[in-house]
């Protein structure tokens, strides 16, 4: 069973726009929302999405998959650098 949606902070938010924006892919570790599986690989952002009260990456795999990843599920989101 996958815990309750909790938002991301904005600043993570933010950097996923920025690599959505400059066509960025990042290896990224998730786990399904309906199945609990845990997922690495490298992925191409292409969109945030908001469904159901929830926010959602779109994005596609090498093999051309699209994969919608709900952004509390990403384990190794993008930290601020100082």
């Amino acid at each position: 069973m996958v815990s309750p949606y909790q938002p991301i902070p904005a600043f993570q938010r933010e950097r996923l726009a920025i690599a959505i924006m400059c066509g960025e892919t990042m290896k990224l570790h998730w786990s399904d929302e309906e199945s609990g599986l845990a997922y690495y690989g490298e992925v191409r952002l292409c969109e945030l999405i908001e469904r159901d009260g929830k926010d959602y990456l779109m994005a596609e795999t090498p093999d051309d998959e699209v994969v919608y990843i709900r952004l509390d599920l990403i384990r190794n989101l993008p930290t601020p650098v100082k």
